[in-house]
């Protein structure tokens, strides 16, 4: 019998040489409540892989107190129940959402995803939309979102080709709850002390594309530290020029079009630039929960306090730094919050894909 909701292993983690720009946040959060596990959470992570069907970094599920399988292979057990029966048909034994949490102490490298029809995509390859919940911000942290007002299209084609990027990238100073929407094309880059919740769209046995136009002229050695013997990560400047929307506006109407203020208990549905629903339950008190698009499955992250989820017949207690799922035959969640609580809910909206 399938379960109302599950809870993935917390210490899903991706290794400092695919993150070497990684900060403390992540790893501050998870050593506060899991203070019994501090062996297990480096002190500098980058990424990580909250709710994942990935080969590399795929979930593992806690199906009892001293048991656990992958998330695919739970999926697999019930996969209508679980997905949805449309979500199922559609993608099979796997989750088209994958969230990640993500905090930087350095730049991230200045990026594109390509939509999911661009022709440069290999076989094994697609196209990545995703979005930014923003957790926190510590020290005037700012991200990178498109393009200045006042350039022409040359001008930012000769910033990029050049290696000038902050001559023509968009700053953005994000607040607490900002939801920010990274469509295709869209170029983009997280700057240091800016924490994030981080859902991606993803096809099943696809590998979700991201095209580097820029790392800042940065060299690493093999185990990801910076040094001035290293050597630079791959660019894929003329793939990235080539899939850049320029039809997305600029600067503070960019901002306009694509950033939001997520308040309590409101939902947002998606649109035709995020297809990442999203609701929030941080204070004190009782709420109810339903899927944000019905008959397929949420996905839930804790970044604070403890919550408690609860059926008429199930409990699920919850603590900062962990997430999970509800299965898609779960109507209707209570959701328990503490005085320092906070949850998020993600669903997908199919109508973009």
């Amino acid at each position: 019998m399938t379960k109302a909701f599950y809870k993935c292993d917390p210490f899903n983690f991706v290794p400092l040489t695919r993150t070497p720009w990684a900060g403390t946040q992540i790893s501050q959060l998870k050593r506060k409540f899991f203070p019994q596990y501090e062996n297990k959470i480096p002190e500098q992570i980058g990424e990580s892989w909250e709710v994942s069907t990935d080969a590399q970094f795929s979930s593992k599920i806690e199906i009892s107190s001293n048991a656990s399988i992958y998330l695919k292979e739970l999926l697999a057990t019930n996969p209508q129940a679980i997905l949805g029966e449309s979500a199922f048909h559609k993608y099979g034994v796997h989750f088209p959402l994958l969230l990640k949490w993500l905090e930087a102490s350095d730049l991230l490298s200045v990026q594109l995803h390509p939509a999911n029809n661009n022709p440069m995509l290999k076989n094994n390859e697609c196209g990545k939309p995703e979005a930014w919940l923003v957790f926190n911000v510590i020290n005037n942290g700012f991200v990178y979102l498109g393009f200045k007002e006042s350039l022409s299209q040359e001008e930012i084609i000769r910033c990029l080709k050049n290696d000038e990027l902050d001559k023509c990238l968009h700053k953005y100073f994000p607040k607490k709850q900002d939801y920010i929407s990274v469509p295709p094309g869209c170029v983009h880059a997280i700057g240091p002390g800016v924490f994030v919740a981080e859902p991606q769209y993803v096809l099943p046995q696809k590998i979700g594309k991201t095209w580097r136009i820029s790392d800042w002229r940065r060299l690493y050695n093999e185990q990801g530290q910076k040094s001035a013997s290293g050597k630079p990560r791959e660019l894929h400047v003329e793939e990235s020029l080539s899939s850049i929307n320029w039809n997305l506006l600029r600067g503070r109407d960019l901002e306009k079009l694509l950033i939001r203020q997520v308040e309590n208990g409101k939902a947002f549905y998606g649109n035709e630039n995020n297809p990442f629903a999203v609701q929030i339950f941080n204070g004190v008190g009782d709420y109810e929960y339903s899927h944000l698009i019905p008959n397929t499955f949420s996905l839930f992250t804790v970044w604070s306090g403890a919550v408690t989820l609860s059926t008429s017949q199930e409990t699920l207690h919850l603590k900062g730094g962990e997430s999970g799922f509800i299965c898609a035959d779960t109507q209707f969640t209570q959701v328990k919050i503490d005085s320092e609580g906070a949850i998020s809910f993600f669903g997908l909206n199919d109508f973009y894909t």
